[in-house]
């Protein structure tokens, strides 16, 4: 099956300062990946060079086999001759268009269809009685969501999200994920969506993509990545916390660390033993047992129907977490880590960019 999207090999600098580093990822037809990173990652170029925005200096882009960027030939395709939507975190509507109109010049088909059609995605988006508004005179998010439906409008094979849901309300940010989900499942329209917010992984995902200082560190599904993160930023995206450094010891043919003299054992990630390691907790892997490490619980906070219980273990520099039912008695606890919820990663391998 030939990808809506392949790059081989990519990279873009701005005069001496590199962007994206050797990038290769597909995107198969009807598949959705969602590319998240924190700032400066080089996400949002990415999706530039996908769309024709922005030029390679190296590598090749094709779209649907046919190649749209290679530097090394002189080939470039200009966005327009492309075939694909987009929906840019600045909105990019057109300012002397209505809503309606917005929507209706990129829809498909006789007059009479591509306005039924503009009305039906403005119902979908909750923005029906602003349709003759023009975009001047609505909020960010509101034109965020006018900027959705326009490009769902083309309904082409294959959708760029550039932050598209950041400055939309929280509910109505839900209702947008599902409603360009099922579009997408829907008509078959692949999609790469660039998000710097975990929950539009979750949401959205066939397939999750890690882009650290350029370079992708990490592929997966949604159920592949979060049972064992690569690097310590999918770490962090997964809700681990901890950053802890510690020497991996092996004991009993296990791979742990030692904390309070206790023997944790964790779940090494391109560390072997003896290395110096960098080591991250999830929460809901932390809970109270008597043959647990030593810890006093610092603060609770209810988040969600539990409590997240932050506590200082003894002789660590840093806090990890719990999900209670309740909130823990005050003072002193015992606390133990299921394996396959702590992470050990190779300690100049981490990354605090988020």
């Amino acid at each position: 099956m030939t990808p809506v999207v392949s790059l081989e090999m990519v990279s873009k600098r701005y005069g001496k300062t590199s962007v994206l580093h050797d990038v290769t990822l597909d995107v198969k037809p009807g598949e959705f990946v969602v590319l998240i990173g924190g700032s400066g990652s080089g996400k949002t170029t990415l999706l530039r060079l996908v769309g024709g925005l922005e030029r390679a200096n190296r590598g090749v882009v094709r779209i649907r086999g046919k190649v749209v960027d290679e530097p090394a030939k002189g080939r470039f395709v200009p966005p327009e001759r492309r075939g694909l939507g987009m929906v840019f975190q600045d909105y990019a509507l057109w300012p002397h268009f209505t809503c309606l109109q917005n929507i209706e010049a990129a829809a498909r088909g006789a007059p009479a269809a591509k306005r039924t059609a503009a009305m039906e995605l403005l119902e979908r988006v909750g923005m029906a009685r602003y349709a003759d508004v023009r975009p001047h005179q609505l909020s960010g998010g509101q034109q965020q969501r006018i900027g959705v439906a326009r490009a769902l409008a083309a309904r082409p094979d294959l959708l760029l999200f550039d932050e598209a849901l950041s400055s939309v309300d929280v509910d109505m940010r839900e209702r947008l994920r599902m409603e360009i989900r099922e579009l997408a499942q829907k008509t078959g329209t692949a999609a790469l969506f660039v998000s710097h917010d975990p929950l539009d992984a979750w949401r959205l995902a066939d397939r999750i993509a890690v882009l650290e200082d350029g370079a992708l560190s990490h592929e997966a599904t949604p159920e592949e990545f979060y049972a064992c993160p690569k690097t310590p930023r999918a770490a962090r995206v997964i809700g681990a916390v901890g950053g802890f450094g510690a020497d991996l010891v092996e004991e009993e043919g296990q791979l742990g660390v030692r904390i309070a003299n206790r023997f944790c054992a964790v779940t090494a990630v391109g560390v072997k033993a003896g290395a110096r390691s960098i080591v991250y907790a999830r929460p809901e892997g932390v809970a109270r047992a008597a043959d647990g490490v030593p810890a006093t619980l610092v603060y609770c906070v209810f988040e969600a129907g539990s409590h997240r219980a932050y506590w200082q273990l003894v002789g660590l520099d840093v806090l990890l977490c719990s999900l209670e039912s309740a909130v823990p008695a005050a003072g002193a606890a015992k606390l133990k880590i299921e394996a396959h919820h702590i992470f050990a990663y190779p300690e100049t391998g981490d990354t605090a960019n988020d």
